[in-house]
């Protein structure tokens, strides 16, 4: 199956890259894009001094780790975004039933969105500047941390996806409230968790995840205090929330598969 989706996923890599112009412009004005958002948060707090105590590198490393994993989930579950929509919309999900392969690894291989990669580049262009701006005590630990928490991000944002998917099977199309959670969550998470009200906190802590995309892992490295008493070390425990939300995902859409009935007549 690996083997089958790597075959797939190349094929459609080939076929973006065949027009290798367009597909560089496409990438780098959906870099620049996505690089106002930083620009826009730096020249605010620049002109402010810092926000609750983060200056502009602290800032940017909770920007970089959130755009990266977020850039990512973008590439690999774009399957599931408009174009699953337009799946159930045309009713060409009735073909995928009949398939001699899950549905879920279908869709999964059947879109991988290279341009992303211009988020992915500006994400790590934030994360370079604040790791050569920040007196971060770098430890054998810290360093495994960073991959660790971006794959944990990535799932994460994955599993909202997939979420928004699944209401698909009800609504036909993905709901608007899924964006507040994937673009609207990456813009929110961009900024210290602790300016936040408390219930705010807690949805995007422990319901839909999102904070754990970066905040902890950010207290860790920082060596910071959260001023409401949020434990720098569970930092650790972004990979099992993580995988448990993303767990929470799939049962859902196996739920959602389960009541399709087909795009009738």
């Amino acid at each position: 199956m690996i083997r089958l989706y790597f075959r797939l996923i190349g094929a459609s890599v080939r076929s973006q890259m065949q027009y290798k112009l367009s597909f560089v412009l496409d990438m780098g004005g959906y870099l620049l894009l996505t690089g106002l958002e930083f620009a826009v948060a730096a020249i605010l707090i620049v002109r402010f001094g810092s926000i609750a105590g983060w200056s502009v590198a602290e800032v940017a490393l909770l920007y970089g780790l959130t755009a990266v994993s977020f850039s990512l989930s973008e590439m690999i579950m774009r399957g599931f975004d408009a174009p699953f929509s337009r799946m159930m919309q045309q009713g060409t999900f009735d073909t995928v039933l009949i398939r001699p392969l899950p549905a879920l690894f279908q869709v999964f291989a059947s879109h991988f969105q290279l341009r992303r990669l211009g988020r992915t580049l500006q994400g790590a262009l934030a994360l370079a500047f604040a790791f050569a701006t920040l007196p971060i005590a770098w430890s054998v630990s810290k360093v495994v941390l960073l991959p660790i928490t971006l794959a944990a991000g990535a799932l994460i944002y994955g599993g909202i996806v997939l979420l928004g998917a699944t209401v698909c099977f009800w609504t036909i199309k993905s709901p608007e409230v899924v964006n507040v959670f994937t673009s609207g969550g990456t813009t929110m998470v961009s900024y210290p968790l602790s300016i936040y009200s408390r219930w705010m906190r807690a949805v995007f802590l422990w319901i839909i995840p999102v904070a754990f995309v970066n905040y902890p892992a950010a207290l860790l490295l920082l060596g910071r205090r959260d001023p409401n008493g949020l434990p720098a070390a569970l930092a650790w425990a972004s990979p099992l929330v993580a995988a448990l939300f993303f767990a929470v995902a799939l049962l859902f859409w196996r739920v959602g598969v389960g009541k399709y009935q087909g795009a009738g007549s």
